[in-house]
């Protein structure tokens, strides 16, 4: 009788264990508890780094109303949501005529979970340390402050008198600053731009020229197919040596992935401008290590 009973009791004990630990489970990383495991100013884990979304948004062209909205449906909103998990910071940087090292985020914080049952298992709410109205109120106050990010996001821009695309890439995955490195375990590059990078160093406006376009009155010149990454670098020899010396290492591509919505500014540029374009970056971005996705902008 001793025995079963003894018997009974480490099945118990063994049954009472599995499920306590198996009750609430999360990804590794993610914090247990909102009070003891996250920063209360910026919503990130105490100790320890998940994600980071950096969305790099190009204002050196004017932007038209349909632009705004058809970005604003990508990087604010329900997709940002849905698309970034839990605890992941997300980070919004403009390209303007402020140089990359000047550039300042104009919002980085990580995404709060909602409390709910998701796709995301850290969304849930921990009943053993959590209350759901407290970790919704937090909730809607993050939300609130994205909110306020996209309202205040698009200004009425004009053109820039530079485009330092590359150098605003090259930036955030090499400083120390931008916070982006590769000890995060997964990381998103997503870059809204027309990609006519124009500085000193390289002007794509001149490559991406054809001869009967050059023929044109000059006021009258639209960049309309550009030449390959190979022609570029064989031909602007000091652009190929910055390129080679500037790109980022091996280490800096690290759990990364670089997503591209690829804007149409057709008042710059002819309208099938986009397809050599589009092949000029690709040439790039392989060329750099890179791996990436292009999503064009549909014609409005």
């Amino acid at each position: 009788m001793i025995k079963i009973n003894k018997y009974f009791f480490n099945l118990v004990i063994i049954f009472t264990f599995i499920f306590t630990s198996t009750a609430f489970s999360l990804p590794k990383g993610y914090p247990k508890c909102v009070n003891s495991d996250v920063n209360k100013s910026d919503y990130c884990p105490l100790e320890s780094k998940l994600g980071h979304k950096l969305i790099l948004v190009d204002f050196t062209s004017r932007w038209d109303s349909a632009q705004i909205n058809w970005i604003k449906g990508r990087i604010f909103g329900d997709a940002l949501i849905s698309t970034t998990a839990p605890y992941h910071r997300i980070s919004y940087l403009k390209i303007d005529n402020t140089p990359p090292h000047s550039q300042k985020y104009v919002y980085s914080k990580c995404r709060f979970k909602t409390g709910k049952k998701t796709k995301f298992d850290g969304d849930k709410v921990n009943k053993k340390c959590e209350g759901i109205d407290f970790v919704q109120t937090i909730y809607k106050t993050w939300q609130s402050q994205i909110d306020e990010v996209e309202m205040n996001f698009f200004p009425e821009n004009e053109e820039a008198n530079q485009s330092l695309i590359y150098e605003y890439i090259v930036h955030v995955l090499r400083e120390y600053k931008a916070d982006f490195g590769s000890d995060y375990p997964k990381r998103e590059l997503i870059i809204v731009s027309d990609l006519m990078q124009y500085s000193e160093r390289v002007n794509f406006f001149k490559h991406c020229k054809s001869a009967a376009e050059k023929l044109k009155p000059k006021k009258q010149q639209k960049a309309d197919k550009c030449g390959t990454f190979q022609q570029l670098m064989k031909k602007e020899k000091s652009f190929a040596k910055y390129i080679n010396r500037t790109k980022p290492s091996e280490e800096m591509l690290k759990n990364l992935k670089v997503t591209v919505l690829f804007m149409n500014h057709s008042y710059q540029t002819r309208k099938d401008l986009y397809i050599t374009l589009e092949e000029l970056w690709a040439g790039l971005f392989n060329h750099m290590g890179i791996e990436f996705e292009i999503i064009p902008q549909i014609d409005f």
